[in-house]
């Protein structure tokens, strides 16, 4: 300490602030908060894992962001649209099971019921969602870090469920046109008018 400078103790809300927030909060957000130098908090934080405290100033910079279509965190919510990936395939399946309605609407009601009776037991099957590892006794840091890779891990597991439920759907709705087609039957939707 300099000769001529002013004594600045740390107070019992500084100290749970320090505590509550370090690996959560940036270091640099905590120093403004507290108003004291980053050289200040780092030894302070040294000194209280010294005592035998669990803190770290090391925090976890979020990847992920948050789909404004379903509100999950996401690591592929990127792009024009701004939705995960897991949506956009859900959008897809649902256009694909439309495009299947209106073929079934063209077909007659004994076709259509042969149909239904045949393709609606044919499913595609999921896989087993990936296991959770607990983070039991990690740190703030560890404990995020691994937050986010479960999040990840359980986007991409959807993902690959989600592919396979649509590319079992188009091979249905390509197995419907085909019949439609067979039958010669037109080949617009219901409701569209000849022009």
């Amino acid at each position: 300490m300099r000769k001529d400078a002013r004594r600045n103790d740390w107070t019992c809300s500084e100290l749970a602030y320090l505590r509550e927030m370090a690996g959560v909060a940036s270091r640099r957000d905590i120093c403004r908060h507290l108003r004291r130098s980053a050289k200040s908090v780092q030894r302070k934080a040294d000194r209280l894992r010294a005592e035998g405290e669990d803190i770290s100033l090391r925090c976890h910079r979020r990847q992920l962001v948050t789909c404004p279509a379903c509100g999950r965190l996401s690591w592929t919510a990127r792009g024009k649209e701004g939705i995960c990936e897991p949506c956009r395939r859900r959008d897809q399946l649902a256009a694909v099971h439309g495009r299947i309605a209106d073929l079934l609407a063209m077909l007659p009601p004994s076709e259509r019921e042969v149909y239904e009776r045949t393709e609606a037991e044919v499913g595609s099957s999921w896989d087993a969602m990936p296991r959770a590892c607990p983070a039991k006794g990690a740190g703030r840091y560890a404990a995020a870090r691994a937050a986010e890779a479960r999040e990840v891990e359980v986007e991409q597991w959807m993902v690959r469920n989600l592919k396979r439920q649509v590319k079992a759907a188009q091979k249905r709705k390509e197995r419907i046109e085909k019949k439609v087609k067979s039958m010669g039957i037109c080949n617009e939707s219901p409701g569209e008018e000849m022009r």
